[in-house]
């Protein structure tokens, strides 16, 4: 059976899921292509990301699609994607990498907690923190991607494009401002809850980390 068959029986969510893996190197390309064009897409491919993933989990849920596959490459592409955008913010100069250690990081380690718990029977629901943190994360991506397009746009219609906004005034000046800092208080808000959340993974199930009693 050759993939595209493969493809082809799988159900809705599931799809939606491989959609999204695809899309993450779409991104990449996007981002790093220093075009214009190139930084529309990325965003426009990041919300329709952003949302294949609110619908594969709904759809599964709703019409009893639930699969093992799902349960597996669901998180794993959520994973995949949210690393490679916070990768590549740190080549443009917009995250710091200690930031996007910490995050990715976190990660790892809230992962490998679930394996560990899978290993004993027990499964890790999602937490409240772990949705905070979903939430900051995405919020984080896509303020960086809206202030991206508006700098590359200036930058290729109104070189040198700090000067063309200053000349705007106070409003010119204002939105400098959050050109230079909304991306990094974006970032430091989800790192801060992603840190906040894997001790609260941790801490809530530190009884996986005990030896059985002989």
């Amino acid at each position: 059976m050759n993939l595209w068959m493969r493809y082809q029986k799988l159900n809705l969510p599931n799809k939606l899921t491989l959609g999204r893996i695809a899309a993450t190197p779409l991104l990449v390309i996007c981002l790093l292509s220093e075009t214009v064009w190139g930084q529309y897409l990325a965003l426009l491919l990041f919300i329709a990301a952003a949302l294949t993933d609110y619908w594969d989990g709904r759809l599964a849920r709703e019409h009893n699609l639930v699969t093992n596959f799902g349960k597996i490459m669901d998180p794993l592409a959520d994973k995949l994607l949210m690393a490679t955008m916070f990768i590549c913010f740190v080549e443009l100069g917009y995250a710091p990498a200690w930031m996007v250690i910490l995050i990715i990081g976190r990660e790892f380690a809230i992962t490998g907690l679930r394996v560990l718990a899978a290993a004993e029977g027990r499964d890790i629901s999602a937490s409240r923190s772990g949705k905070h943190k979903t939430i900051s994360q995405i919020v984080a991506v896509l303020i960086i991607l809206v202030v991206n397009v508006i700098v590359s746009s200036l930058r290729a219609w109104a070189p040198p494009w700090e000067y063309a906004l200053m000349s705007l005034g106070w409003l010119g000046q204002v939105m400098l401002y959050l050109a230079y800092y909304l991306p990094y208080a974006g970032m430091f808000v989800a790192a801060v809850l992603s840190l906040y959340s894997g001790l609260d993974y941790l801490l809530k199930n530190r009884e996986l980390f005990q030896d059985p009693p002989a």
